[in-house]
Order: C-alpha cells, then structure tokens, then sequence
C-alpha cells in the first residue's frame, strides 16, 4: 500500500528533528573552536579547512541534491557556524544586488557582515584599516579580460590574496513589468562590453548608457517607464522588473574571477595558489629571465599580466599566478633568485586550489 502524504511528512519531520540535533551538536563544537581561535589569535574564516570541508561533503554526496546544491546548503551552515564565532566583515564593490555582492555572498554566506563601498580603493583601505577584515575585488571575465584597477592598487597596498571566487556571469535584459517598448537601456561599462553582440544584433539604435552597478541600472529602470536595463536576476527581484530575455551575454559560460584579500595571508594547505607581482629591469631579455627562472624552479604559470609601473616612467609591473605557496622550499629558492635580479619581487598572496 503506498504512503499517504501524512505519513511521508512525518518522516520528514522526525529527519528534521534529527538534523537539528545534530546541527547543534556541530555548533557546539565550532563554538569550542572558536575559543581556540579567540585565545590564539588564529582568524575566524580559514579558507583552507572550508574548502576541505566542502571537497568532503561533495565526496559523500550520495544524491539527490548535486553537488553544487550541497555544497551551497554547506557554505550556509559553515556561514551560520562562523556568526556563532565572529561574523566576517566583508567589503564588497556596492550597492547590493551586483554580481561583487553575489561573489561576496557565496563565498562568505549571507550571515556575514557584508558592507557594500564605492570604489576598489575603498575596499583595499577597508581591509587596510580594519582588522580581521576581509574584500572581495574583481581580478579578471573570461569575456572583458582583466581588471587593471585591482592589480593597480596591489602596487601601493600591502593586503594579502587569501582565495578566489569564480562566479558564473549570466546577463539579463530587464524592464518594467508590461512595459512593451523603451528609449534607452542602462547597465555598468563590463556588462555592457560582455553582451556587445546581443546588443548590436537586438537594441540597433537604442541609446545604451553606462552607470555605475548593474544595480544602479536596474534601480533608474524601476522609476522609468520607457527604460531598460541589462543586469542579474537578484536585481530584477530586488527592484521588481520583469526578466524579458535571459543569459544575453556573448559567451555563454561567462564567468568573473574575484580575489579575497584579507590583512594577513593564508596558511599553507599543501595545494595552493600563489601571486607574485614583479617590476623587471629595463634591459632586454629581463621578462625571459623571470620566466626562465620559474620554469628551473618547476613552477608552473597560470597568469601573466602587465602594467605601467608607478615607480618608474616606461616601465612595466607583472602580475604572474602559479601553483605553490612561499612556505615550500623550491619557491623560497625561486623567489631568493628572482629577489636578486629584479627591481621588485612581491608575494601578493597564496589561497587554496578549490578541488
């Protein structure tokens, strides 16, 4: 005889039980490691141990729910676990609902303590100023390439790269609910140069105006009933537009890579990450040496980028990502070689390799 749909909500209420139980258990014990931390002075977010702790509920993951479905139940829980502790303080590129603001909240759950600024500077002086604090900074799109402004401001702040965020960019042309037609459209410069194509191909002549956030668009097009605007699906929501035409980006698997940076850097994991920014001798052959030295010393690069150098006129900075971490002993040898035959060699951070 099968169930009645009573007797399938009792079982689910006695598995609630249960999972409460258990929760407050687990609570109790981050609570006990919490005072650990407090009397060490080791920071509450430790990117390290929540990745292993995501990479082994994924390893367990028997189903239903993916792995992507429980890995974000878990973020939450290990959020709701960090509140009972000391709920990071976060700053992110405002105002809320941008895709920064959906970075941040992934990563550190939405029980963090998220403040949305004004610029990327704000961001580097918040955690500059604040301790035990934490940004959230774009680094680079698979489509509109790198954000020079982040690695700029690396070159006169001295925070530290403790993990990064990719973060799925899925664009969306938004309006007023029932309006049939409009004489502009609004969204942020990197949303805009992401959907180019679909733009050109669906907009022709309509005026296409760039403001400050994704959110900011979506706000001007709530309070305008002849404007339209080009953002996420949290924005439609949060300001109640209609979603006319979704996933608009040119690149269909657009996605946005974030840096976390924090006032102290990441420990060591045994699989990591690690940024160096180096300014070369003005000589030729001077960047082949950097990367010659890097491949004596096997590691290997992931990430290349350059920028004038604020310290000397036409000169150039570069901005290399490789595995490693400056705690293992051939890095160490390489970064003692580098030290020695470049202007400048910086470790900017090192974070755990997302498994």
């Amino acid at each position: 005889m099968s169930e009645s749909l009573d007797d399938l909500r009792q079982h689910i209420d006695s598995l609630d039980e249960q999972l409460v139980t258990l929760l407050g258990q687990r609570a109790s014990f981050v609570r006990r490691i919490g005072h650990l931390k407090a009397d060490s002075g080791t920071p509450v977010f430790d990117p390290g141990r929540e990745r292993d702790v995501l990479a082994r509920v994924t390893e367990i993951n028997a189903g239903p729910y993916d792995d992507t479905q429980i890995q974000a139940i878990y973020r939450e829980i290990m959020a709701a676990s960090r509140s009972l502790e000391e709920p990071p303080r976060v700053g992110y590129l405002g105002p809320p609902h941008t895709f920064s603001h959906q970075a941040a909240e992934q990563h550190f759950g939405r029980l963090a303590n998220l403040t949305p600024l004004s610029s990327f500077s704000d961001i580097f002086d918040f955690v500059d100023r604040s301790p035990r604090a934490w940004g959230v900074v774009p680094i680079e799109n698979t489509t509109s390439g790198t954000v020079g402004e982040t690695l700029d401001l690396f070159v006169t702040r001295t925070v530290h790269i403790q993990a990064e965020i990719q973060l799925p960019v899925s664009h969306n042309m938004l309006a007023p609910t029932g309006s049939t037609g409009w004489d502009r459209v609004y969204s942020h410069p990197h949303a805009i140069a992401q959907c180019r194509g679909w733009i050109q191909h669906h907009l022709g002549a309509t005026p296409v105006i760039e403001v400050a956030s994704t959110a900011e668009a979506a706000r001007r097009a709530a309070k305008e009933e002849t404007a339209a605007a080009i953002g996420p699906l949290s924005a439609a929501e949060a300001f109640g537009l209609e979603v006319l035409h979704q996933g608009i980006q040119d690149v269909a698997s657009n996605r946005t890579r974030f840096y976390v940076i924090a006032d102290k850097p990441a420990a060591h994991t045994g699989n990591d990450k690690m940024a160096l920014m180096v300014a070369v001798h003005d000589r030729v052959g001077a960047l082949h040496d950097v990367l010659s030295c890097l491949r004596t010393h096997d590691l290997n690069l992931s990430f290349i980028q350059s920028r004038p150098s604020r310290l000397k006129p036409d000169d150039y900075i570069f901005f290399l990502e490789m595995m490693g971490h400056p705690d293992e002993s051939h890095v160490q040898e390489a970064l003692g070689v580098l030290s020695e035959s470049t202007v400048l060699t910086r470790v900017l951070g090192a974070w755990p390799v997302q498994n």
